[in-house]
């Protein structure tokens, strides 16, 4: 049995961070991090590139799902850590927005770690 994709709407999120690494030696990475409160153990909430991407060049667009893994899972509420990584070459990115839905649910800064 194959993952089932859930709706995101009315996931709860918090705690997002995106920072983009200049510390050399090339090449730069972007990370962003966050939390999703799911209704169990079993959902896995991912971050995935929006293609395509927005008309804003420094505003990374990032599409959030959800995917209830196969199997019995208790039905408590959990919080999940959800991630991107990407290297970045040329890019500037100076935002990241997260979508659900093709709706922004939240939007954060990009800081650069020197």
């Amino acid at each position: 049995m194959d993952a089932i994709s859930l709706p995101c709407g009315d996931a709860e999120t918090r705690d997002w961070r995106a920072w983009i690494n200049l510390m050399p030696p090339p090449p730069d990475d972007l990370h962003v991090i966050g939390e999703v409160r799911v209704p169990n153990p079993g959902v896995e909430a991912i971050l995935v590139k929006t293609e395509p991407q927005g008309i804003n060049p420094n505003i990374l667009l990032l599409d959030l799902f959800l995917y209830q893994r196969p199997g019995a899972w208790p039905q408590v509420v959990v919080r999940k850590p959800v991630r991107y990584d990407s290297v970045v070459r040329g890019m500037a990115y100076t935002e990241v927005s997260v979508l659900c839905d093709g709706k922004p649910i939240q939007d954060i800064k990009v800081e650069e770690v020197h």
